[in-house]
């Protein structure tokens, strides 16, 4: 599903679902409620029920935690509402895990995963039970005629410029930057970086290294001798991680150097130095990992 989600050049529409958390103590709930919020500008983004009366479109269970299994067989859940455990595997449970520490990005791909499939079960349904489900509404057929909830998506708090002459590099980036309210660009060369990052201010650009015409140590040169973009942080991505490319890198005056694949955590890290709306949660996750 994110693979999908991924490589559309396209901003998705948002879809909004009800995710209703068991069996957490109250400071996993508010660092999981947190993290959920970066889910606003995804194409599927889960927030917890607003009052009482709002159902759950899908479980979050601690599966270490009896009681949130108890809870769990109290919510009835189905193929329409789904869950997703958090922990140790269930005998015979027929809900997918996640192991932990949780990691934030297998979590939201599950979660992902599990409501298409959830969504292709409503769409089965007949039109008459509940109506035709438009991803906003609510999910019971006795909630058909309420007004669908607001879904006001949060205005992006940074913009970010990703600049890679490889789409599946590009591709990867969006999915992982995709939980954050960045406003992010793509180029594809470093000539369009240049004339993007004069046009619009960044609060950090992610800059490949190889690219036909200008390489990425050009490009860096050419924003930090910009008074109107040196401030901007660089943070150079390329597979040549030897001292003498970090030097050349530093030598640029690049703010951080990133080896290809680029790791979760090294991510996560540097997400955390550069971009402050998403210092907290950032660091947050990679304190639980």
């Amino acid at each position: 599903m994110n693979q999908t989600l991924a490589q559309q050049d396209t901003k998705p529409h948002n879809q909004r679902f009800v995710l209703e958390m068991l069996g957490f103590s109250e400071t996993e709930k508010a660092l999981l409620a947190s993290t959920f919020r970066l889910t606003g500008r995804r194409a599927f983004c889960y927030a917890e029920p607003t009052g009482p009366t709002e159902r759950a479109d899908v479980y979050l269970v601690n599966a270490d935690n009896p009681s949130g299994l108890q809870q769990l067989q109290q919510r009835v859940p189905n193929a329409y509402a789904p869950a997703l455990l958090v922990g140790r595997v269930p005998d015979a449970s027929p809900w997918p895990v996640v192991e932990k520490p949780i990691r934030w990005m297998k979590l939201f791909e599950l979660l992902d995963q599990t409501m298409l499939a959830a969504l292709t079960m409503r769409s089965g349904r007949p039109a008459s039970a509940e109506g035709q489900w438009d991803g906003r509404s609510f999910r019971r057929a006795v909630d058909r005629h309420a007004p669908p909830p607001e879904f006001l998506a949060p205005a992006p708090a940074e913009s970010v410029l990703v600049v890679d002459d490889s789409a599946t590099v590009r591709a990867f980036m969006r999915s992982r930057l995709a939980p954050f309210r960045f406003d992010v660009d793509y180029a594809e060369n470093g000539e369009a970086a240049v004339g993007m990052a004069q046009a619009k201010r960044y609060t950090c650009i992610f800059l490949d290294v190889v690219m036909p015409g200008m390489d990425g140590y050009q490009v860096c040169k050419r924003i930090k001798s910009d008074p109107a973009t040196r401030e901007t942080a660089v943070v150079m991505l390329s597979s040549k991680s030897s001292p003498f490319d970090k030097f050349r890198g530093s030598w640029a005056g690049c703010d951080a150097y990133l080896g290809k694949p680029v790791g979760e955590d090294e991510l996560l890290a540097t997400i955390g130095r550069f971009l402050p709306s998403a210092r907290r949660v950032a660091l947050s996750i990679l304190a639980r990992a």
